[in-house]
């Protein structure tokens, strides 16, 4: 998964992206981030494996919005390859960044930024149009597609002109499939994240001002969020008891991201590894196996199947199949989040 991080400058965004990455936040914009599982580590108390994977998260610090106008076409460009934008937007007050208006308004950030996302789309939609209608009325043996895909981005640009987004117009999934390669940016799924004071103010006040459009929402207080980041677990947990924090800022946001894309993890125990996997929610077996290898996938005969809690419940895997909690499923069982999945296949 690819998560970019958008604001406008001054809004807190790299400051957050320091507290989620558990970095300075100097250098590199791109990081990777581990998804803490405690059934991970759980299991490798039982397992002993060589090693422990967590499920991994690309976390890109995109530029502020509009901090270099001459960079924004290919700034969009770049937006475009991740999965899902946190927009992050200024719910503090500040007079260390020089704001061209110093007021703090979730609205008239959000708007901004969204309307540049809409104009983004709109020149990418008007290019797109202006060469299908030179060429639409040529015989050739994407005629028929073109002529589809011009009726369907005419349709696009006018909802666009009209102030909607690509996500707030109704499409059949021939018409998903048609405009998938544009990787539309008012069509990404989109988490607005309000960064608070230190004190955490001003939390109810910012999520009111998120228009209704945005269903996923989320409060975090970046700076103190980016010094807990940088201490000892132990150091850590006290100073979040202090402040009232129920769990860190990657945590909050990862989950919400996850939910926001309808992603659950499952997990794979050994001697070798003990490993958590990333997959859409209502994935089948035969997906899961491709996620670890195409191969397992191809020759899939059966996936033995407990879950975490089970398992750990009993004990251990021996203990698990004593009290028969495992059991055997076919390509079609749907994952649920937390199973323990290990496959039998030939090839």
């Amino acid at each position: 998964m690819k998560v970019g991080l958008v604001g406008l400058p001054g809004s807190g965004k790299t400051t957050l992206f320091r507290a989620i990455t558990c970095s300075e936040g100097h250098g590199d914009p791109f990081r990777t981030v581990d998804v803490p599982d405690p059934r991970v580590d759980a299991l490798a108390e039982i397992f002993q494996p060589r090693k422990k994977v967590y499920a991994k998260v690309d976390v890109h610090d995109f530029p502020g919005l509009g901090a270099d106008p001459r960079s924004e076409a290919s700034l969009m460009a770049s937006m475009r390859d991740s999965d899902a934008l946190a927009i992050v937007v200024r719910g503090f007050e500040s007079n260390t960044y020089p704001y061209e208006d110093p007021a703090v308004d979730v609205k008239r950030d959000l708007e901004t930024l969204v309307g540049s996302f809409q104009v983004a789309d709109f020149m990418m939609i008007e290019n797109r149009i202006s060469k299908l209608e030179k060429t639409v009325n040529k015989p050739t043996k994407t005629q028929e597609r073109d002529k589809k895909e011009l009726e369907l981005l005419l349709r696009l640009k006018e909802a666009l002109e009209g102030g909607s987004l690509i996500e707030d117009v109704p499409l059949k999934a021939s018409e998903e499939e048609l405009i998938r390669g544009f990787r539309f940016l008012t069509q990404k799924p989109s988490l607005v994240v309000a960064s608070l004071p230190d004190d955490g103010a001003g939390a109810e006040e910012a999520l009111a001002r998120v228009p209704e459009t945005f269903q996923r929402r989320l409060c975090l207080r970046g700076s103190l969020e980016a010094e807990i980041a940088m201490l000892d677990p132990e150091d850590a947990a006290t100073f979040m008891e202090e402040y009232g924090l129920r769990e860190p800022a990657r945590d909050a946001l990862l989950a919400a991201l996850y939910d926001l894309l309808g992603l659950c993890s499952f997990l794979t125990a050994g001697e070798d590894e003990c490993r958590a996997w990333t997959v859409r929610r209502g994935a089948s077996a035969l997906e899961a196996a491709g996620a670890i290898h195409s191969d397992i996938q191809r020759g899939f005969i059966r996936a033995e199947v407990v879950s975490c809690e089970d398992l750990l419940r009993a004990g251990g895997l021996k203990e698990a199949k004593a009290a028969n909690l495992l059991r055997l499923e076919g390509k079609d069982y749907v994952v649920r989040d937390g199973d323990i999945l290990n496959f039998r296949f030939s090839v």
